[in-house]
């Protein structure tokens, strides 16, 4: 994934304006596919947590829906870091509970509730069978996983399919195949 340059961004609403446009012209089209999904669930949900943050783009995304409350996971903060000042302020000015964690997704310490998931941290599926496990509990309404065509991760999809086979309180509602692609997952109530 690209390092977008966003050190010139003044706000948040410029950051993700500028960072979104620099990964499409860099990935292709519909490489940002999942932060319209992101914004359509945040329609009818006020929580979202991601695992995998990288530099920010979908937590720019899902704040700019005003939930209240956010909450980011990445092992390695170090780039998201740069831009921290413009999420905090953002979410001060909006009234917006912004939690940041440096962890693994795996850690325990990563556990907590939260109506809307992203999934977009370690590409590999073992790695991720394990963090759908930990974490579903945890998820009142859907998990969007990122890079679920991506041809230098095959069996991400395959892991989601049998998962959802396997607990029957999830089932796939939504699939995006351009570009990289992504997944929606819903509990079933």
């Amino acid at each position: 994934m690209i390092t977008a340059e966003v050190d010139h961004c003044k706000t948040l609403e410029e950051f993700y304006k500028s960072i979104r446009s620099q990964q499409e012209e860099y990935h292709g089209d519909n490489y940002c596919d999942q932060h319209d999904v992101i914004t359509r669930l945040l329609e009818k949900c006020n929580t979202y947590k991601e695992l995998g943050t990288h530099q920010g783009a979908t937590a720019a995304c899902a704040l700019m829906s005003k939930p209240s409350k956010v909450q980011l996971v990445d092992i390695n903060l170090e780039k998201y870091n740069k831009s921290k000042h413009l999420f905090e302020s953002y979410c001060d000015e909006h009234n917006i509970d912004l939690i940041v964690k440096e962890s693994s997704s795996h850690a325990l310490e990563s556990l907590s509730r939260t109506e809307v998931l992203l999934i977009d941290s370690v590409h590999r599926p073992r790695y991720l069978d394990h963090e759908l496990r930990l974490h579903e509990s945890w998820v009142s309404d859907y998990i969007v996983f990122h890079d679920t065509t991506i041809p230098d991760a095959p069996g991400l999809y395959p892991v989601i399919e049998t998962f959802c086979k396997e607990i029957n309180q999830w089932e796939i509602v939504e699939r995006g195949t351009a570009n990289v692609g992504y997944t929606v997952i819903q509990r079933m109530k």
